[in-house]
């Protein structure tokens, strides 16, 4: 088929790979000239394991363009922007522009249009109006850093429509890759990306709440209770790893859009608001454990990133910790594998832990593991439970969720 995608950002450029893969033509188009000259010249805008390897594999089956008009004979156009919070509220006004935009091209009126941004309910029915051809709710759930592999072996497809048939097209679309397919409403499509997401963050939230009891008690880590009771069906052990907060392109802005457009259907959602409130007040732990080695000095932050296995920074926890390291008088250096912070000087690794008198592990990359042994000497606050504390100087050493 001949396939637009509005967007190009991670889900827009992870859509896109894996759907000339199957060997679609794929449109891309985003109203940034950079990204897509970039693209034009095979260069991904993002660091995103085998992001880079696809696009030049598969380049024969692209177009990139900053003209909405190449989208005019298309099958299907997935809208991939993004969707600020602002104010505590989402910003729609990506999605309506793109919208509009497709209303004024599109030729065909069997064009479908297909929403994988996250969107609150009710907004798949505003882009009906707006562009007048059938439209599908599609949302995604892959993780940065596995957006390739969690694009191509989804947990489920959700498909949420009006109509069957265009259901049946979305759905035979995605048949490659054998994950269940949910048939919804559009509301129910949109709901179920929020809910989704505010489960996971509050998940988080959870254990981390329980490594602050650990943490004062004798001989108590909370690594080895969420090990225990993840073993436990009802609960898995997936995102019961306790550390200085979820950050990222995702949870901050979902969570916060859900509790707004909730509260404005006149419900609360106490138990999404009380997770954001744990986890804005991760920092501040940090920063305490900190002041319990040094009061001043340099210290050395390991990772910006939000995540590894990405150079995304936007809702990092690792830069708020550092802006809130510098307000506390400190002098940071960082180093991450992939992404850059203006926030902090950055540094190689060995040069960020050499003149730094505390080391902060803020991201869980990889190379950060087994690093014990460069760390002697040097007071380590483990913000992402990655080093062995038994390797590490008594007196010099802390972590998250661990007791004295």
């Amino acid at each position: 088929m001949r396939i637009g995608i509005v967007g190009l950002g991670v889900v827009g450029l992870a859509t896109g790979v894996v759907l000339a893969e199957q060997g679609h033509k794929i449109i891309g188009v985003d109203i940034d000239q950079n990204k897509v000259k970039g693209l034009e010249c095979k260069r991904s805008p993002i660091y995103e394991p085998g992001l880079q390897e696809m696009l030049e594999r598969y380049f024969h089956n692209f177009t990139f363009t900053t003209d909405y008009g190449l989208l005019s004979d298309t099958d299907l156009v997935f809208i991939t922007v993004s969707t600020p919070t602002i104010d505590g509220k989402i910003y729609l006004g990506y999605v309506f522009d793109a919208a509009k935009r497709l209303g004024d091209v599109l030729k065909r009126n069997d064009t479908i249009v297909v929403i994988k941004s996250t969107v609150v309910p009710g907004t798949a029915r505003k882009v009906k109006e707006i562009v007048k051809n059938d439209v599908v709710s599609n949302p995604e759930f892959l993780r940065e850093g596995r957006a390739i592999l969690d694009t191509k072996n989804p947990d489920r497809i959700v498909i949420g429509s009006e109509n069957k048939e265009p259901g049946d097209l979305v759905e035979n679309l995605w048949k490659f890759t054998n994950a269940p397919v949910i048939r919804t409403t559009w509301e129910e499509a949109e709901m179920i990306k929020y809910a989704a997401n505010s489960f996971l963050a509050v998940k988080i939230s959870f254990i981390n709440e329980i490594a602050n009891v650990c943490e004062k008690l004798k001989d108590c880590d909370v690594t080895v209770v969420a090990k225990a009771i993840g073993m436990d069906k009802r609960i898995s052990p997936y995102f019961l790893n306790a550390g200085i907060g979820w950050g990222g392109s995702c949870f901050p802005k979902d969570t916060q859009a859900i509790v707004s457009f909730a509260r404005d259907l006149g419900e609360e959602l106490k138990i999404v608001e009380a997770a954001i409130k744990v986890n804005n007040e991760r920092i501040n732990r940090v920063i305490s454990m900190l002041k319990g080695f040094i009061k001043e000095g340099n210290v050395c932050v390991l990772g910006v990133a939000f995540k590894p296995n990405t150079d995304d920074t936007r809702e990092s926890v690792a830069i708020k910790l550092i802006k809130t390291l510098k307000s506390e008088g400190y002098k940071v250096v960082a180093y991450d594998p992939k992404a850059k912070a203006d926030e902090a000087e950055m540094v190689g690794l060995d040069e960020c832990i050499r003149i730094a008198d505390a080391v902060i592990i803020a991201t869980e990359w990889d190379e950060f593991k087994g690093l014990e042994e460069k760390l002697r000497g040097k007071f380590v606050i483990d913000g992402r439970r990655i080093l062995d504390p038994s390797k590490m100087e008594k007196g010099k050493f802390k972590a998250i969720g661990l007791g004295e």
